[in-house]
């Protein structure tokens, strides 16, 4: 009987995305568990710091520059790799901002990132995981994909897309023993709603009548959702898992929230969970709105030096001033 070592010492890992968060986590721990890791981020800025996050963690993996979106990029990191055994798709993007207020060109980069880019990589690992009558995808989607995710339309629709690429290929290369997984990950602690999230070119327009909504939506994300947010660790660890299964699940819906949306979905309260939502966000509309009617206040009191008939306590800052306008 083939020990553990000896069962995942041969697979050939290849990561995208992997400069923060699930992709980082992920290549640490597949490393650790003995896998070969082939690393790969898009950015060549960020390559000495993930080499540094896996010394610190001791783990070794190969690290390489990989544009998910160039065809050329990707041919030339599977020309130096060799065959790949198992395909983790994690690489994507979030342009935050309302569906008339996202421009062409974002939503275009999106796609481009987040279905496209993984559509490209799957088709150019298949044909040698079909000759070899076996490999694994793994397809990293978003709970956005599933219950839709207002005022990030493109995100939403881009890992609902793959969620469905994901069901189909499954079938396709079933009888080539080639497996295909979709992780969907309700919100984590990840630099994708973080420092590598993307307000649209439109989003502080005043003239767009979701002016008022997409700051009340940023207000409700930085003091609601964020914190309380899981961290991205239990995300890698199962994807790790799933490398080392026999029979993986075909997908893996991940975090309490996540679980807790698509649970109201099959008791067919989907409609109060969008109607909760809503009252949420209409409520960190006001909210934003007063900010704002309280910082022209204290800004007229300062330039008058007189202070406003009906003074009012500051509003308290949070994490969301700092990206607010």
């Amino acid at each position: 009987m083939q020990t553990i070592m000896e069962h995942i010492q041969p697979k050939r890992v290849l990561l995208t995305g992997c400069s923060s968060g699930f992709g980082l986590l992920t290549a640490i721990h597949a490393a650790q568990a003995g896998y070969e890791v082939i690393a790969t981020l898009r950015n060549p800025a960020k390559k000495t710091a993930l080499n540094e996050a896996l010394r610190q963690a001791g783990a070794t993996a190969r690290v390489e520059i990989l544009d998910v979106t160039d065809p050329v990029s990707i041919q030339e990191v599977l020309d130096r790799i060799g065959p790949v055994d198992v395909l983790v798709n994690n690489a994507g993007i979030l342009v935050m901002g309302s569906f008339l207020d996202v421009t062409d060109a974002e939503a275009q980069r999106v796609w481009q990132t987040n279905y496209f880019g993984p559509v490209a990589l799957a088709r150019a690992v298949a044909p040698g995981m079909i000759q070899r009558r076996r490999g694994l995808i793994i397809n990293v989607a978003s709970l956005a994909g599933l219950v839709g995710h207002p005022f990030n339309a493109a995100y939403a629709a881009s890992k609902h897309a793959l969620i469905g690429f994901s069901r189909s290929i499954r079938m396709e290369l079933r009888p080539f023993g080639v497996r295909v997984v979709s992780v969907e990950p309700g919100y984590h602690k990840t630099e994708i709603i973080r420092a590598n999230a993307t307000l649209s070119e439109h989003f502080y327009d005043r003239q767009s009548p979701f002016f008022e909504w997409n700051r009340g939506f940023l207000r409700l994300m930085m003091d609601r959702v964020i914190p309380k947010a899981a961290g991205p660790e239990a995300v890698a660890q199962q994807i790790v898992r799933i490398i080392g299964m026999e029979r993986p699940r075909p997908h893996y819906v991940l975090g309490r929230d996540a679980r807790w949306a698509c649970r109201l979905q099959r008791l067919g309260l989907g409609a109060w969970l969008e109607k909760e939502v809503y009252s949420r966000l209409r409520r960190a509309v006001r909210q934003e709105n007063r900010r704002e009617s309280e910082k022209k206040a204290r800004r007229r009191q300062t330039n008058t030096g007189s202070p406003p008939a009906h003074p009012e306590p500051p509003a308290p800052r949070t994490e969301g001033q700092a990206l607010g306008k």
